[in-house]
C-alpha cells in the first residue's frame, strides 16, 4: 500500500471527525455566554432553518442520542398497552437496548419480515388481525427507517402507502431518520416529499451521522402530537447520555 493512501473507516458514521463547517460553528457559538435550555440564538436559527428545509412549521426538539430520539418520540405517541410495528431488524429492535419499551412503559414491538428492510404491509395487516380485542395490544404506530438497516431507501410512493395504511387503522407513522440526508440525496426529492407530505407524523433526524459533534433532533409535524414533549425530555435528562 502506498504511503500516501487515504484509509476510510466505514464501521460507523459515528467514527468520523466533525465536519469543518460544524467545527467552525462550534467555535463561533463558544465565543460568549448564552442562555441555557435552547433559549438562545443558535437553537432558534437551527429550528428556523429546519422549517425552511422541510417547508412546514414543525416543532423541533433536541436530544442527546438517536436512541433517545426514537424512544422518546414513540413514547410521546404510545401508552403501555400499545403496539409498534417495525421491521424485524429495525434499530429500535436490535440496537437500542429496549429503550422504546422502557420509555413507553411497556409498549410492545411487533416485527415484520421482508427481503429489503422495508415494512411489508401484508405482514402488518396480519399482525393487526392477530390481536384479540380487549386482550391483545392495540396497534398504535408504525416505525420505518430511512434509509433502512439494509441500506435500501423507501420511495415517496412507498412511504405514502405506509402512511395511508397507518391512518386507515388510526395509527401514527414514525420515521427513524438517522441517515435521512443520505436517503434524500439518493432519491433526489424534497425532504417534505418523504416525510409530512407522505403521512409521517414524527421524524428522528441524525446529527452525528451528518458531521456534527453530537446530538439528534425530533421533528413533530403536528403541534398537537408534540404537546408537553419538552417536559418529557426534561424529565429524562439525567439518563439521556446512556441512550
Amino acid at each position: 500500500m502506498r504511503a500516501d493512501t487515504i484509509r476510510h473507516q466505514f464501521a460507523s458514521d459515528n467514527t468520523a471527525a466533525i465536519c469543518p463547517e460544524g467545527w467552525t460553528a462550534l467555535e463561533q457559538a463558544n465565543a460568549s455566554y448564552a442562555a441555557s435550555y435552547g433559549d438562545e440564538e443558535w437553537t432558534a436559527e437551527v429550528c428556523e432553518r429546519i422549517r425552511q428545509i422541510f417547508e412546514v412549521d414543525c416543532d423541533v426538539y433536541f436530544v442527546f442520542t438517536g436512541t433517545a430520539a426514537n424512544a422518546l418520540g414513540l413514547a410521546q405517541l404510545c401508552q403501555p398497552f400499545h403496539g409498534v410495528i417495525c421491521y424485524e431488524r429495525a434499530h429500535i429492535q436490535t440496537d437500542e437496548g429496549g429503550a422504546t419499551e422502557f420509555y413507553t412503559r411497556g409498549a410492545k414491538l411487533f416485527l415484520t419480515k421482508s427481503n429489503d428492510g422495508k415494512i411489508d404491509l401484508g405482514e402488518a395487516e396480519k399482525l393487526l388481525a392477530q390481536q384479540v380485542e380487549l386482550h391483545g395490544h392495540m396497534m398504535h404506530a408504525i416505525s420505518i427507517a430511512q434509509a433502512t438497516e439494509l441500506g435500501t431507501v423507501c420511495t415517496p410512493d412507498e412511504v405514502e402507502a405506509i402512511g395511508a395504511f397507518a391512518r386507515s387503522h388510526r395509527m401514527f407513522l414514525h420515521m427513524d431518520g438517522a441517515r435521512f440526508a443520505n436517503a434524500v440525496a439518493s432519491l433526489g426529492c424534497a425532504p417534505k416529499t418523504v416525510t409530512w407530505g407522505a403521512g409521517v407524523d414524527i421524524l428522528s433526524f441524525g446529527g452525528t451521522k451528518n458531521g456534527v459533534a453530537a446530538g439528534k433532533t425530533v421533528f413533530f409535524f403536528d403541534e398537537e402530537k408534540a404537546r408537553a414533549f419538552r417536559i418529557r425530555g426534561e424529565g429524562c435528562r439525567s439518563v439521556l447520555p446512556i441512550l
